[in-house]
């Protein structure tokens, strides 16, 4: 099923063992009563997308058997198939994703006859491989798979009536202080996701952050930020690309606070010494040390995370439950899901 696959150059063996498990799928039970026991694990006419099945016509039909493991945390990228393909389970869960919004979870010992036109990924959100006995029935010198691009088009919706006024924060305070992770390398992607180096907020929320630096001045800090207004299709990537870390990330189907530019990372810098403030984590990082209640650490991290977020919901942002840095700002479901890019 990944794109990997490749037309081996030695024909396949098949065991008796193997096409007993075709008819299984494909033919109607005819043994007797005394034969042995037998489970159906899926008689279908079509895909699971729905698309009629049909074998190849213009050569000779060939069958391709494999054993596919994708390890936990991985994803097999999005792609399709030019032949009708069976899967079945042997161990771990696999989530299927489909172009058209469809998801489901195989779990071992489950079967599915794949989509073929119909663009989807795979991704291993366990913490054991999956592993995945794999069946083309195809043609001679058929390909199996075809890499193909994700989907384009964010969700839609029709309530998201407020008006878009995205402000470049570099623009309206000089005294923020800016390191753009996702223009460069230095992120839990390990490139740069964006071409510019650019912070940009829907007014509401840029006018109440500039309430928020003032008054953390009069505290002695300053703000650093990290992230702003965030393309959707770059968390459509952070999410094919790292199903194990789902939690701490922003699901495509619904689209993100920074996707509307109501969200913002950011941290403290110290104004005496314009170095940036210590916090009980590092941003972007995936552990309880990134939760906003967590205990551990110094007092004086938990001092100045605390700080941060008291005086950021003292304006209109909430806190991300698992991100100290993540703040979203309130009505930001009036604003629809966006892709325009920085």
């Amino acid at each position: 099923m990944q794109h990997r696959y490749q037309t081996p150059c030695k024909k396949p063996q098949f065991s008796a063992a193997i096409l007993t498990l075709f008819s299984l799928f494909w033919l109607k039970p005819a043994w007797s009563d005394k034969y042995p026991q037998v489970q159906i694990l899926q008689q279908t006419t079509q895909t699971i997308a729905g698309e009629t099945l049909h074998y190849p016509q213009s050569a000779p039909a060939k069958i391709t058997t494999a054993i596919v493991t994708i390890p936990a945390g991985a994803s097999t990228g999005w792609h399709t198939h030019g032949i009708p393909v069976i899967g079945y389970l042997l161990s771990g869960e696999l989530e299927m994703e489909y172009a058209d919004g469809k998801r489901v979870t195989l779990k071992a010992g489950e079967s599915i006859v794949e989509a073929m036109r119909v663009g989807h990924i795979g991704a291993n959100t366990g913490q054991i491989p999956a592993t995945l006995f794999v069946a083309f029935l195809g043609e001679e010198n058929a390909q199996f798979s075809h890499l193909t691009q994700s989907p384009a088009n964010p969700p839609t919706n029709d309530a998201a009536t407020a008006e878009v006024n995205l402000i470049d924060l570099s623009e309206i305070d000089p005294r923020l202080k800016f390191d753009i992770r996702y223009a460069g390398s230095n992120n839990f992607m390990a490139k740069a996701l964006y071409p510019v180096a650019r912070a940009l907020l829907q007014k509401p929320a840029a006018e109440a952050l500039l309430r928020v630096h003032d008054r953390l001045r009069k505290q002695g800090y300053g703000l650093l930020i990290f992230d702003a207004y965030r393309p959707w299709s770059v968390t459509r990537e952070m999410w094919d690309k790292h199903p194990h870390y789902r939690d701490y990330l922003a699901d495509p189907l619904k689209g993100s606070r920074h996707n509307r530019g109501c969200a913002i990372d950011l941290t403290l810098y110290d104004l005496n010494t314009g170095k940036q403030v210590d916090m009980p984590s590092d941003y972007d990082e995936f552990t309880e040390r990134a939760h906003p209640d967590y205990q551990g650490g110094s007092a004086a991290t938990r001092q100045a995370r605390d700080t941060l977020r008291a005086a950021m919901e003292a304006e209109g942002f909430k806190v991300y439950e698992n991100e100290w840095w993540h703040f979203d700002f309130q009505g930001w479901e009036d604003y629809p899901i966006l892709n325009r890019p920085l």
